[in-house]
C-alpha cells in the first residue's frame, strides 16, 4: 500500500478538454506532492508530456531532482524546482476587469466549452470569463469570486492551492487567440504569495506573448482589489491543428 503522495487522481469535474484534466488544476495538484517527495520549498515547474487522464490513479516516482507522473508506461508529467522568473503583469482595476468580461470570446465560441475553469457549459465550473481589456494591448482580465466549493478544507476559509493554479491557467491562454486553433498547456510555473479567501472577489489578469511557431508564452496573476498580487504564473502553450487527435495532442506537448 502506497502513501497518499505516491499517486495522484483528477476527478472528472476538473476537466479541460472533455477527456483530460485541466492543465493548471493538474499542475496545482501535483506541485505540493512533488515538493514533499523532493523535500524542497519554493517554485516548481510542471511540464506536461501527455494529456492527464480523469478518474485514474497516476503513479508518482521521484528521479533525482524531478518527480515523474506515470500512467502505466506513459509519462504524463514532470515536476522540478525552478524559479518563476521576473515576468510580471499589469494590475487591472476591478471595474475594467468587469467590463472585459462582457467581451469574453468564449461566450460565443470556445474550443473546449466544458472546461472546468473557463467553459461556459461546464455545469459546476469556475466560469471565468477573461476578456480583452480596453486600452491594454494583449491583456485579458475578469473577476473571480471563489465559492464554498473552492475551500481548502482546513477551516481557514482559504481557497485550495490547486484551484489557484487552475484560475491562473486559462486566462493566459485567452491572450493567445485560442479560437484560431485550440491550444493546450505545455509548461507552467506558479508562485502563490497568499491564498484568496472564499467569497473574496479578486481580479485574474493575463498578458500573452505570441510566438512565431506553435509554442507561445503568457504571464497571469491573481490580484486583490487594492492591487496586491496574490499569485502569479508563467506558462507556455502549444497550438494544436484544428482537427488534432489525442495522439496529436500528446506529441505536441511532449
Amino acid at each position: 500500500m502506497g502513501t497518499p503522495d505516491d499517486t495522484i487522481r483528477v476527478g472528472r469535474r476538473y476537466n479541460g478538454p472533455p477527456a483530460s484534466a485541466n492543465g493548471g488544476y493538474f499542475s496545482g495538484l501535483l506541485a505540493p506532492r512533488a515538493r514533499r517527495m523532493l523535500d524542497v520549498e519554493g517554485d516548481l515547474v510542471v511540464q506536461l508530456h501527455a494529456p492527464p487522464p480523469l478518474d485514474t490513479d497516476l503513479r508518482l516516482a521521484p528521479a533525482g531532482r524531478r518527480v515523474h507522473v506515470w500512467h502505466g508506461d506513459v509519462l504524463v508529467a514532470t515536476a522540478a524546482p525552478q524559479a518563476i522568473g521576473t515576468d510580471t503583469v499589469e494590475a487591472i482595476a476591478p471595474d475594467l476587469a468587469e467590463q472585459a468580461m462582457f467581451r469574453y470570446e468564449g461566450h460565443g465560441a470556445h474550443p473546449f466549452p466544458t472546461c472546468f475553469v473557463c467553459g461556459p457549459r461546464h455545469p459546476d465550473g469556475l466560469r471565468l470569463a477573461p476578456g480583452p481589456v480596453a486600452g491594454h494591448g494583449n491583456h485579458v482580465a475578469c473577476l473571480w469570486t471563489p465559492d464554498a466549493s473552492t475551500d481548502d478544507g482546513t477551516g481557514t476559509g482559504l481557497v485550495s492551492e490547486e484551484l489557484v493554479w487552475a484560475a491562473l491557467d486559462c486566462p493566459g491562454g485567452w491572450t493567445l487567440d485560442p479560437l484560431r486553433s485550440p491550444l493546450v498547456l505545455g509548461r507552467m510555473t506558479a508562485r502563490i504569495t497568499a491564498l484568496p479567501r472564499v467569497g473574496e472577489t479578486v481580479v485574474a489578469v493575463g498578458r500573452g506573448t505570441p510566438g512565431d511557431g506553435r509554442v507561445h508564452s503568457c504571464t497571469t496573476a491573481l490580484v486583490r482589489r487594492d492591487g496586491t498580487e496574490l499569485a502569479r504564473s508563467t506558462a507556455t502553450w502549444v497550438r494544436l491543428a484544428p482537427t488534432a487527435s489525442p495522439q496529436d495532442t500528446k506529441a505536441a506537448i511532449s
